[in-house]
C-alpha cells in the first residue's frame, strides 16, 4: 500500500468519526438514523480492515469483500433518508414512497445475496470481473432510484434543507464516481487498477468532507407551499389506480361467469 493511499484511508477514518461525533453533539443522530448507520458501518469496517491489512492478505480480502457488500446495502439507507425527510410533510406521497423504497430495498438485498451465488455457479467470468459486475449493477439500481428522487424534488420544487442537500451532493459524487470507475475497470482491465485505487477512496473522502460540512449543525427541512401539488397529484394517482383496479375486477368477474 503506497503512502498516498494510507493518508487517504487515515483521513477518511478521522472524518467518519468526526461526523459521528458531531451527530452526538448536535443531536441529529436520531434524526438521520439510516445515514449515520451507514457512516458508522463504513468507519468501523475501515478501522478493522486497516488492522487486517498488516496481516494475512487472504484474510484481508475475505473481510474486505464482506464489508463492501454490507456497506453497499446500507448505502441505500441514504436514499431512504433523503426520500423520508423531503416528503415528510406530504403524508400520502411519503407513504407511497416508503412502500416503494422498502420494496426496492428488499430487491437490492436479495440481489446482493442471490446474484453472487448465481454468477459463481455460472462460471462465465473470472472472480475479479464478476465482483466488478456485481458492484456496478448494484450501484446502478441505487443510481436509478436516486435520480428518481432528484427528478421529483426538481419537478415539484420541494425544499430539501442544508442537511439533506449535503447528503444528496456527497452521495451523488461518490455514486457517480463509483459507477464510472467500475465501468472503466471492467472494460480496461487490471491496467486501470492503479488509477482506481486512488480515485475511488479520494472521491469517498470528498463526499465525507461534504457531509461533515453539511451536517455540522442540524437543519430541518423547511416548509414549502410549492410541494402541495405533490399530494394532489398523489391523490389523483390513487383515484386513477383504484378506478383501473375496479374495472379489472369487473372484467375478470364477467369473464369468470359461465
Amino acid at each position: 500500500m503506497i503512502m498516498a493511499d494510507k493518508i487517504i484511508w487515515w483521513l477518511g477514518i478521522v472524518v467518519e468519526f468526526m461526523i459521528l461525533w458531531r451527530a452526538l453533539g448536535n443531536r441529529s443522530l436520531l434524526k438521520y438514523p439510516f445515514f449515520y448507520l451507514y457512516v458508522a458501518s463504513v468507519g468501523f469496517c475501515d478501522v478493522w480492515l486497516y488492522v487486517l491489512s498488516t496481516g494475512s492478505e487472504l484474510t484481508y480480502r475475505i473481510w474486505s469483500e464482506r464489508a463492501e457488500i454490507l456497506n453497499l446495502v446500507l448505502g441505500y439507507g441514504i436514499v431512504l433518508e433523503i426520500f423520508r425527510h423531503v416528503l415528510s410533510r406530504y403524508p400520502g406521497a411519503e407513504r407511497f414512497a416508503r412502500i416503494v423504497g422498502i420494496i426496492v430495498f428488499v430487491l437490492i438485498f436479495c440481489f446482493a445475496v442471490i446474484y453472487p451465488l448465481a454468477s459463481t455457479a455460472s462460471g462465465t467470468t473470472g472472480p475479479a470481473l464478476r465482483k466488478i459486475t456485481i458492484e456496478r449493477d448494484f450501484l446502478t439500481v441505487q443510481a436509478i432510484f436516486f435520480l428518481g428522487i432528484l427528478s421529483i424534488i426538481s419537478y415539484y420544487g420541494l425544499e430539501a434543507g442544508r442537511n439533506i442537500r449535503g447528503m444528496m451532493l456527497g452521495y451523488g459524487v461518490w455514486l457517480g464516481t463509483s459507477l464510472i470507475t467500475l465501468s472503466l475497470r471492467f472494460y480496461i482491465g487490471s491496467s486501470f487498477n492503479a488509477v482506481w485505487m486512488f480515485v475511488q477512496p479520494f472521491s469517498y473522502l470528498l463526499s465525507l468532507v461534504v457531509w461533515l460540512n453539511a451536517l455540522w449543525d442540524y437543519s430541518p427541512v423547511p416548509v414549502s407551499q410549492r410541494g402541495i401539488r405533490l399530494d394532489a397529484d398523489y391523490e389523483s394517482f390513487v383515484a386513477v389506480t383504484r378506478g383501473l383496479m375496479g374495472q379489472m375486477r369487473s372484467h375478470l368477474g364477467r369473464a369468470a361467469r359461465p
